[in-house]
C-alpha cells in the first residue's frame, strides 16, 4: 500500500480477511507481503504499519462482524510465532501492547490477551535482547535500540495499566485469561 494514502476502514477489514483466509496473520501483523497500513500523520513513515488501527479496525472489527473465535486464536499464535528476527519480535511485543492498552481504554477490547501469550511474548523479548539493543530500525535509532524503546513502552504500561510485559510479578493486576487449551 501507498504509505501516503490512507487505508479505508473497509479496505482495512478486506486486508485483514484476507490475511487470516490465507493463514498471513503475523505478515499482517508486520506489514508484510503488502499488508503495511498507513496514512496516519502521527505514525513515522519508516514504521511498517499502523498497529492501532490494524486492531481496532482490523482484527477487532473482522472479530465482531463474524464472533469467529478462531479470529482470537489466530492473533494469538500470530503474535507468539514473531521470533525470527528482532523487527518481528518488535512487531510482537507492539501488537501486544496495543491489545493490551486498548484493553484498558474508553472502548475497550473485545477480547483479551491471554497469560500464555504474555509469557511467550516476554520470553521471545527477554531472549532477544541483544539483537534488540543493536537494532537501529523504526523507534530503535537511539544507543539503545529498539530495546529501549520496548522497556520505555513497558514503563508506560506498567503506569498506566498496571500490566508489565517483560517481568511477570504477583503484585501486577492479573490479566489476560488462563488458556484452556492445554
Amino acid at each position: 500500500m501507498d504509505k501516503t494514502t490512507r487505508v479505508s476502514n473497509e479496505e482495512l477489514l478486506a486486508l485483514t480477511k484476507r490475511a487470516f483466509d490465507n493463514d498471513e496473520v503475523a505478515e499482517f501483523l508486520c506489514g508484510e507481503k503488502g499488508y503495511a497500513v498507513h496514512g496516519n500523520p502521527d505514525i513515522p513513515d519508516n514504521i511498517p504499519t499502523d498497529f492501532n488501527r490494524i486492531l481496532k479496525n482490523g482484527i477487532y472489527a473482522l472479530y465482531l462482524k463474524t464472533h469467529d473465535e478462531k479470529i482470537i486464536a489466530e492473533f494469538h499464535k500470530a503474535i507468539e510465532s514473531l521470533n525470527d528476527t528482532p523487527t518481528r519480535v518488535w512487531c510482537a511485543y507492539m501488537a501486544c501492547w496495543n491489545q493490551i492498552f486498548n484493553e484498558h481504554s474508553e472502548y475497550p477490547a473485545p477480547f483479551m490477551m491471554t497469560e500464555k501469550t504474555l509469557d511467550k511474548i516476554r520470553a521471545n523479548v527477554l531472549n532477544n535482547e541483544s539483537a534488540l539493543r543493536n537494532c537501529k530500525d523504526w523507534y530503535g535509532c537511539k544507543n539503545d535500540g529498539l530495546w529501549g524503546y520496548i522497556n520505555r513502552l513497558d514503563r508506560i504500561l506498567t503506569e498506566d495499566c498496571g500490566i508489565c510485559i517483560l517481568a511477570a510479578s504477583d503484585k501486577e493486576e492479573k490479566h489476560g485469561q488462563k488458556d484452556e487449551s492445554v
